[in-house]
């Protein structure tokens, strides 16, 4: 059957759900399993392993990969220069070793293929590899043959592997590109798995111990982690260099021996240890010869034929971690004190506080407006103090719900909060060295402000959940727009937090009282915009007059926003005049007063407009009274009555 004829039996069957006589009876019932479970025309998001657990596999598959190996390099061999991939599953379906040319290779790594990628038949659909792990036996699929359409320029052949006792103990499959599929691929994957297996028979009786572990020194040793092995006996047989500077201790002289009486674990890894019950990445606090370290570890068990064959535990130094942490959430400041634009005296007054501000180590709180800059103002303290080196953590509260905030504040311990597995560190310990940056703190719960203000005390704290108290060295920041005083005198924010977080207070003020300043942040933002746009901007005479009248409820956001819709608008020309400004900014129609209150200013003929129909329905469309009312001519308010189309009958109910 070609493959367009195939072609057409898949559309067919997605269609009508019907099956051509001609498709094999194998890729049948793969694609009836497949339907409903899998879209064969979405792109296939790939399940992968995580390096644990990777780990974990190749140490359960190493007499596997060791005698697979050099099937997998022979079969490479043999049918060079062909673009092809061979490939080693486990029986759970995920690969564990892989061999390929360049140009397959970047394919694959394109599908997000590599090493711990899962290619069974529930994860990717009718494949070669995964259908050989179901039929246990030699299978080739090619082009439209698989059930997603992602596959169909591809064609690949796989065999099953078995041990002596029978077991699956994985797949060989060979993957190449459809036009390049040869009929002798599917007996070169059957001869090498079989190759696999008489040798693997053959090892089991010479299989030597020591030549195992260097074989393990080599997987352990490619790794970053800390990595301990003991046998089923609890006997060191193996660790890394990595492990052995971590912990500062001499582990070769621990080889096969016992080492509970050096290496002392907390409680519950032990239990966790005795029950066999692997852990993945939880904080513990081991001694080693005296010394304490603290760290995060993982426990593996591995089994060979029911029984333990290996435990595994995987070190991970804390302070790695947090490294790791504080650079994925962007923990570092960006801003500094050049970034605190304007001349006005308000703006070189805040320069002086924040040099003050940031040689200190009390807690600062940043007020003003949305807009006015508290974050930058933040950054630039931060980068200014002797903690610039140090993590620069942003917290930030109004996208957290209420009930979260304090376990994000304080984290929680490993089964002492019962809504949640494993541990979290809290912020402070994220932000250790350096400095926590809480925006709108007005937003923070009672039982938060309470966690907060005793950390701030007494520079420890606990995690929900635990007695363990931790000590912080972290520097607090605070912003808020919100009437703060306000909240303490109604008994929403602790008083004694208020006075604590205050210590330094800085008020920015908004835009439209520092005017002066609106300039300096027009410069920089075309300045960025420029670099952005690739073409010089400038302003049109005029325009600055224009800013300079608007209240900017917005402050420097909304002038930033203005500026950068009209440089869009300006185009090529790089020149931004009125036509590009918002007529709202030329036309203000609203004030702003000291409550932050938006009043909308009408047009006088709206207003006049307003008048007439509210004395008209007053006086019922008298025009005597109404002229009196109003202090004007009958005359006079006949005219305006016509001006504004006014209908005084309607506002009579005799002339109904």
């Amino acid at each position: 059957m070609s493959n367009l004829d195939m072609l057409t039996a898949w559309n067919n069957y997605l269609d009508n759900k019907q099956i051509d006589p001609k498709v094999p009876p194998l890729v049948e019932n793969s694609w009836r399993r497949c339907h409903g479970r899998i879209s064969p025309t979405r792109k296939i998001i790939f399940s992968q392993l995580n390096s644990t657990n990777l780990l974990a596999a190749q140490v359960a598959s190493f007499d596997l990969i060791s005698l697979a190996r050099p099937v997998l390099e022979d079969i490479y061999q043999i049918i060079q220069p062909a673009e092809v991939a061979i490939i080693l599953i486990n029986g759970a379906g995920y690969i564990l070793d892989l061999i390929a040319s360049p140009q397959m290779e970047e394919k694959l790594r394109g599908f997000g293929i590599g090493l711990g990628t899962a290619c069974s038949e529930q994860q990717i659909g009718t494949n070669a590899l995964g259908l050989a792990l179901i039929e246990r036996q030699p299978v080739a699929v090619s082009g439209a043959e698989h059930y997603c359409i992602q596959f169909h320029n591809f064609s690949a052949a796989a065999a099953p592997v078995f041990d002596i006792n029978g077991r699956q103990m994985g797949v060989v499959g060979l993957v190449t590109f459809e036009p390049q599929y040869q009929p002798y691929s599917l007996g070169l994957v059957a001869a090498g798995a079989k190759a696999i297996e008489s040798q693997r028979q053959a090892d089991h009786m010479l299989a030597d111990y020591n030549t195992q572990l260097e074989q393990l020194t080599v997987i352990l040793e490619t790794i970053s982690e800390g990595i301990v092995v003991w046998n089923g006996e609890g006997n060191l047989i193996h660790y890394n260099q990595k492990v052995a500077k971590m912990l500062e201790y001499p582990l070769h002289t621990l080889l096969g021996k016992k080492t509970e009486r050096i290496l002392k674990f907390p409680a519950f890894l032990v239990k966790a240890y005795e029950n066999r019950q692997p852990l993945t990445d939880v904080e513990a606090t081991i001694t080693v010869g005296g010394n304490t370290v603290m760290c995060f570890l993982s426990l593996r068990f591995i089994y060979k034929k029911d029984e333990l064959e290996w435990i595994i535990a995987i070190f991970r130094p804390i302070h790695e971690v947090r490294q790791l942490v504080q650079r994925e959430v962007g923990a570092h400041a960006t801003y500094t004190m050049d970034d605190i634009l304007g001349e006005s005296n308000a703006i070189k007054q805040i320069r002086k506080l924040v040099k003050t501000a940031s040689s200190a180590t009390a807690s600062i709180l940043i007020r003003g407006e949305m807009g006015t800059g508290r974050n930058i103002l933040a950054s630039a303290i931060h980068n200014e103090s002797q903690r610039r080196d140090g993590a620069y953590l942003i917290f930030p509260l109004s996208p957290i719900p209420n009930e979260l905030i304090l376990i994000e504040l304080i984290g929680y311990e490993e089964g002492g909060f019962s809504k949640h597995s494993g541990s979290r560190p809290s912020k402070f310990e994220l932000a250790q060295g350096g400095t926590l940056y809480i925006q709108d703190v007005d937003l923070l719960p009672p039982e938060a402000q309470s966690a907060l203000l005793n950390m701030l005390e007494m520079k420890v704290f606990h995690r929900l959940g635990s007695d363990r108290p931790i000590p912080v060295d972290v520097r607090v920041i605070v912003s808020t727009s919100a009437d703060i005083e306000k909240l303490v005198a109604e008994r929403r924010f602790r008083a004694d937090l208020y006075y604590r977080l205050s210590t330094f207070t800085i008020t920015l003020p908004p835009l439209r009282k520092r005017a002066e300043d609106i300039p300096a942040y027009v410069d920089s933002r075309l300045e960025r915009l420029s670099a952005q746009l690739g073409s010089r901007l400038s302003l049109k005479p005029g325009v600055t007059e224009v800013f300079y009248r608007y209240p900017w409820p917005g402050n420097i956001r909304e002038l930033e926003a203005v500026l950068s819709l009209a440089a869009i608008q300006a185009g090529s020309s790089g020149v931004i005049g009125l036509e590009h400004i918002p007529d709202k900014i030329i036309h203000p129609r609203i004030i702003v007063d000291d409550n932050l209150a938006l009043v909308e200013i009408q047009p006088l003929s709206e207003v006049e407009r307003k008048a007439l129909q509210e004395t008209a329905a007053l006086w019922r469309g008298n025009l005597t009274q109404m002229a009196q009312s109003l202090g004007i001519s009958r005359t006079t308010l006949w005219r305006k009555i016509k001006k504004y189309e006014i209908v005084i009958d309607g506002f009579n109910p005799d002339s109904l």
